[in-house]
């Protein structure tokens, strides 16, 4: 293992002097845009390496000493695309696999395979239906201790299955106005019984209105409905409802994406001591793209909505804001430098108890900010150098910290 991951860290280097940089922040590792046929079958393989450096890989997790390590990552995938006149069926699996240099006990591999049935009818119906299987874990939160496994590992890895099945129903009539219907199903389902206390399954149904004001923008009333259900912990149980009025803009129009500002509440079917047990926060959905020019790109992204914490499932409200640049340097646009800065809290809403002791209520500030240049040296091929440093002020010991991190990645995508 230790030789592949040699020569993988050598080709990456090797790669990065080659191409000098990498793909933006904007960017993630996905498939390209090439013309690889099977008949009408379109198939798009991608490969991702990326070879990061983080100054605090367990994030001071329990009141953890910072500890550095080297991750070298491998992301290989592939996209089937079947074209079927105005409709198309899509199939996709994608992995993730890490390995710490120092630190092995905590490699991981995330993998996810899925597809999606888009159908396009004449007068203005749509219809999506897609399906996403993940095998994958949270990885260790700390270094293996000596005579310590399985729940009384404080660290442990929590490997986890999960299902993702949408579907959306939209029929756009007398041109400007639009009906959407929507359904999700989520399962997530830890795989060791001891873990089973995070273990749930959400139905969500929604729906939305749209009239459409401008040849670009659609003016829009959303609401969503779901009810969580923990497998083994009822107490836990809850339903959630949000109402959104906001802005959608269209795809080929200089600002797109869509602005929503809203509701949301949540309910516990089962009242705890100490815990807002019903409560309801205002909420909102944002997410921008302004094409300035040919070279300059903003991106705002704007959350705020009632969530429940992955390690103890108390409920919190998470807010965050994103703020992001991208210019292509008009002497060579090939080249890309990237920019963003973002703040965020998570304010709780319940007691839960601290690695010191301690029983509290969790608050969490964090910001952050990041750089990168990318290269595309091919359409098919781009590298990336990349910077991010994160400051997380917590009053939970756990949770407070801050870490800096640098990272190199070489993209095939075809």
């Amino acid at each position: 293992m230790i030789k592949k991951r040699e020569i993988a860290v050598r080709i990456l280097t090797a790669l990065t002097l080659v191409g000098l940089l990498v793909a933006p922040l904007w960017g993630q590792i996905g498939p390209g845009t090439g013309n690889i046929k099977l008949g009408p079958l379109e198939v798009h393989p991608y490969l991702g390496l990326t070879e990061t450096y983080s100054s605090n890989v367990y994030l001071n997790y329990r009141g953890l000493p910072s500890k550095s390590d080297y991750i070298t990552t491998a992301t290989p995938g592939i996209l089937l695309v079947l074209p079927l006149q105005r409709h198309s069926l899509k199939a996709e699996y994608r992995a993730d696999a890490n390995w710490f240099s120092t630190f092995s006990e905590t490699n991981y591999t995330n993998q996810r395979v899925g597809g999606a049935l888009d159908l396009d009818f004449p007068m203005g119906l749509t219809f999506h239906l897609s399906d996403y299987f993940s095998d994958a874990e949270i990885p260790r939160k700390g270094p293996e201790i000596q005579g310590l496994s399985g729940p009384t590992d404080p660290f442990r890895a929590l490997p986890y299955q999960a299902n993702d099945l949408n579907a959306r129903l939209k029929y756009r009539f007398v041109d400007r106005w639009a009906l959407e219907g929507r359904y999700n199903y989520y399962d997530y389902d830890y795989k060791n019984n001891f873990d089973d206390t995070g273990s749930y399954y959400r139905n969500l149904y929604g729906g939305a209105i749209y009239y459409r004001f401008t040849p670009k923008i659609d003016a829009l009333l959303d609401y969503n409905y779901s009810e969580v259900k923990y497998k083994t912990s009822s107490f836990n149980d809850n339903k959630n409802q949000a109402a959104y009025l906001g802005l959608s803009f269209d795809p080929t129009s200089k600002l797109r994406g869509y602005f929503k500002l809203g509701y949301a509440q949540k309910d516990y079917d089962q009242d705890l001591p100490a815990r807002n047990n019903s409560f309801s926060t205002f909420s909102t959905l944002i997410d921008l793209v302004y094409q300035l020019s040919k070279y300059n790109e903003f991106k705002f992204t704007g959350y705020r909505a009632p969530e429940e914490d992955v390690d103890t499932n108390a409920p919190l409200v998470n807010t965050y804001a994103i703020l992001g640049y991208r210019h292509v340097l008009s002497w060579n646009e090939k080249v890309s430098l990237t920019a963003n800065i973002g703040y965020g809290t998570k304010k709780f809403e319940a007691p839960t108890l601290d690695s010191d002791g301690t029983i509290k209520t969790r608050d969490d500030k964090q910001w952050w900010a990041g750089v990168g240049i990318g290269y595309a040296m091919q359409s098919w091929l781009t590298f990336g150098l990349n910077y991010t440093y994160i400051n997380n002020d917590s009053n939970f010991v756990s949770y407070n910290y801050q870490e800096n991190k640098v990272w190199f990645n070489a993209v095939l995508a075809f």
